[in-house]
């Protein structure tokens, strides 16, 4: 969107929103105006209006302010408009008892993975992860999948020419990378063989909807000692089956 269609008072409220995470749960007015290199009582003007309508809170004992529960009232109002978490908890959840790793949905959202859906491993050593969270695509099991159904025009037209390079495993040219996605639309499977993280290696697989179209991936996480080339193969079957159920459950005719 073109910054002159941008609503200034709204993107400031926006802004002030993103300023909370899980390191910053709570934060005084003085901080969010620093943060933001904004005035003080603009701050407070907005930051009112938010607590107002429930989407942030104030403690009043030390005076800061949090996000919300109407957030998470919204939050819910999307997860339940997404057809994909409402099917596919069932089958995740036989799939976990099977790998015993953590299981992720995913969506693209530009050239980044957002994760909508998690499911935790009982392992004592897991992934740590949060619904909501992004990562770049090109260095992510998920995001590669999503990527090679991208159309290659849309595709060439938003890959960044300088690609981020996060372990000494990450693909950082874009041909390497086309050629990448052009072996997991072959394979129909992606492995990110520690190259978000060093120590993390990633199975995922595709989701075709009704149109054919891959607007979900899943992923299958875990510690690279643990992901040897016999678990590797193990999880690459079991989720290409758990795909295939989910895919038909979406509407997808071909298989």
């Amino acid at each position: 969107m073109s910054s002159n269609k941008i609503v200034q008072s709204v993107d400031r409220a926006m802004r002030i929103l993103k300023c909370f995470s899980e390191e910053t749960p709570e934060l005084k007015l003085s901080e969010i105006s620093d943060h933001l290199d904004l005035n003080k009582s603009t701050v407070h003007g907005i930051v009112s209006t938010l607590k107002a309508h429930g989407l942030l809170e104030q403690n009043e004992e030390n005076q800061k302010y949090k996000l919300g529960l109407k957030l998470m009232e919204l939050g819910d109002v999307v997860a339940h408009s997404i057809d994909i978490l409402k099917i596919a908890p069932p089958l995740l959840t036989e799939l976990g008892k099977i790998l015993n790793e953590t299981i992720h949905i995913g969506i693209l959202d530009g050239m980044e993975v957002s994760y909508i859906y998690k499911q935790e491993s009982s392992q004592s050593m897991r992934i740590h992860t949060t619904i909501g969270a992004r990562n770049p695509a090109h260095c992510t099991g998920l995001g590669k999948v999503l990527l090679a159904y991208v159309d290659p025009e849309v595709l060439d037209s938003t890959m960044p020419e300088i690609l981020e390079q996060r372990t000494p495993n990450t693909i950082v040219d874009r041909e390497k990378l086309y050629v990448e996605l052009d072996t997991i639309r072959k394979k129909g499977y992606a492995i990110d063989h520690e190259e978000i993280a060093e120590g993390l290696t990633c199975v995922a697989t595709p989701l075709f909807d009704q149109n054919g179209a891959v607007k979900y991936a899943m992923s299958t996480s875990g510690p690279t000692f643990r992901m040897t080339e016999e678990k590797i193969d193990e999880t690459i079957q079991n989720m290409k089956e758990v795909a295939k159920t989910l895919s038909l459950k979406l509407g997808y005719k071909g298989l």
